[in-house]
């Protein structure tokens, strides 16, 4: 049994408008990794102590692969079916696993430094 058809208004709050606001908010999250890897590679070239700065430029591909089927859906005017859904989000499960795993190592480098320094 099909559930409730939304109103034009409706469909455009809650499908359009969430769907780019996603897509956005993956690009802004990707870009400031990006950011973020570019601070630890200088980290590890100014200290020469290993930072593991590449996970900041390829733990954000899963959320680029998300950008990628949320952009396709949103095109076509439509939701992300249920295949595209658990890719997805195993992507961006993924993708959080290995930005976090940068983000410890980054954070114990930062750590260390600052208690050399004191």
């Amino acid at each position: 049994m099909p559930g409730p058809t939304l109103l034009p208004f409706e469909h455009f709050w809650f499908v359009t408008v969430t769907s780019y606001t996603a897509i956005l908010a993956g690009a802004v999250l990707w870009i400031g990794f990006g950011l973020m890897g570019f601070v630890a590679r200088r980290f590890e070239q100014a200290y020469q102590l290993v930072t593991h700065w590449p996970f900041y430029f390829i733990a954000p591909a899963g959320v680029f692969a998300y950008l990628l089927l949320q952009a396709m859906a949103s095109l076509q005017h439509e939701n992300m079916g249920p295949v595209e859904q658990w890719i997805g989000y195993a992507l961006l499960v993924w993708s959080a696993g290995l930005c976090w795993w940068g983000c410890y190592r980054f954070w114990r480098v930062l750590t260390y430094l600052s208690r050399r320094h004191d």
